[in-house]
C-alpha cells in the first residue's frame, strides 16, 4: 500500500496521426515506478471512477497506475468518433496509448487493460494489434 495518490485530469496522449486523446491519470505519488492499468471508454472518462467494475481510488492506494481515457471523438478527446469504423481507428490507437503509458516515467513498463462491455470490446481491438507491453486483460 502507498500512503498517497495524485490524480492528473485530461492528460494529452498523442497518436500516430496527430490527433490528440485525453485520460486521466490516477497513481501512487510516490516517485517510484508501477504497473498501469488502462481503461478506454466512449462514455466519458469522468464517469468510470464510480463504477463497480473498479475503483481507481483503491486501485491507486495498491500500487497501481489507472489510466482512464475517452477514445478518439469522444468527450475531451480530439478526432471523429466514427462507430463503423472503430476496427480502423481504435487498433491503433489502443496500441498507441498501451505504448503511451509504458513509456512514461510512472510506469515500470506493465501495462493491463480492463473494463466491461464495450471497454471490454476495446480491450480485444487493441488486444489484436499486439501491443508489446500489453501483458494482461480484464474484459467484462
Amino acid at each position: 500500500m502507498v500512503s498517497s495518490i495524485r490524480v492528473d485530469r485530461d492528460v494529452p496522449m498523442e497518436m500516430r496521426d496527430g490527433t490528440v486523446l485525453r485520460g486521466d491519470i490516477y497513481r501512487p505519488d510516490d516517485n517510484q515506478k508501477h504497473p498501469a492499468i488502462l481503461i478506454r471508454t466512449p462514455y466519458n472518462k469522468l464517469l468510470a471512477p464510480y463504477s463497480d467494475y473498479l475503483s481507481f481510488i483503491d486501485t491507486a492506494f495498491a500500487g497501481y497506475a489507472v489510466v482512464v481515457q475517452d477514445v478518439r471523438g469522444r468527450f475531451t478527446s480530439g478526432g471523429n468518433y466514427l462507430r463503423e469504423q472503430i476496427i480502423e481507428t481504435e487498433g491503433p490507437d489502443g496500441y498507441d496509448t498501451v505504448e503511451w503509458v509504458a513509456a512514461q516515467q510512472w510506469c515500470d513498463g506493465n501495462v493491463g487493460m480492463a473494463g466491461a462491455s464495450y471497454n471490454a470490446h476495446l480491450e480485444w481491438i487493441a488486444a489484436m494489434e499486439k501491443p508489446p507491453h500489453l501483458k494482461a486483460m480484464a474484459p467484462g
